[in-house]
């Protein structure tokens, strides 16, 4: 008879309570996306017009979307072995997924463009680098020594 090990193991990713984890990191992001928002938009209005209210819109969906993807990867891995490569892919994720857009929008010279959605973009960029390092820090430092032995 084979006797199965039915045990989690710590070698892989926990998804029990994923979620629940992961949903302060993912509201303190969003609330630093979403504060600045108005301002920026008012300020690509006058600048741009309607389209530089789009291209606001736009870069912080991007900027969100690669740093809560990023997020996600130091949630899941953190307490396994991979949990320094996930902060090194959720790195990848934060800068490539952003930069490749906003090369490409800027490239094909489209209304976005004129818009000015590279630098929208480079400003959501350093907004939620700034915001998303400190959450990863504060959830890959390890659990400190609550009481200690006398």
């Amino acid at each position: 008879m084979i006797a199965v090990n039915t045990e989690p193991s710590d070698n892989g990713p926990k998804s029990t309570g994923l979620l629940s984890q992961l949903w302060p990191s993912a509201l303190a992001l969003t609330i630093a996306v979403a504060l600045p928002t108005p301002l920026l938009a008012w300020y690509a209005n006058t600048q741009h017009g309607e389209i530089g209210i789009q291209a606001v819109l736009l870069a912080a969906m991007i900027c969100w979307g690669s740093s809560l993807a990023a997020l996600t990867l130091i949630v899941t891995y953190r307490r396994t072995p991979f949990g320094l490569h996930a902060a090194m892919a959720g790195i990848g994720l934060r800068t490539g997924i952003p930069l490749a857009i906003g090369a490409f929008l800027k490239q094909a010279e489209g209304p976005l463009a004129e818009g000015g959605v590279f630098g929208m973009i480079m400003v959501y960029y350093l907004l939620t680098l700034l915001v998303e390092t400190m959450l990863a820090a504060r959830l890959l430092q390890p659990a400190a020594n609550v009481s200690k032995a006398s």
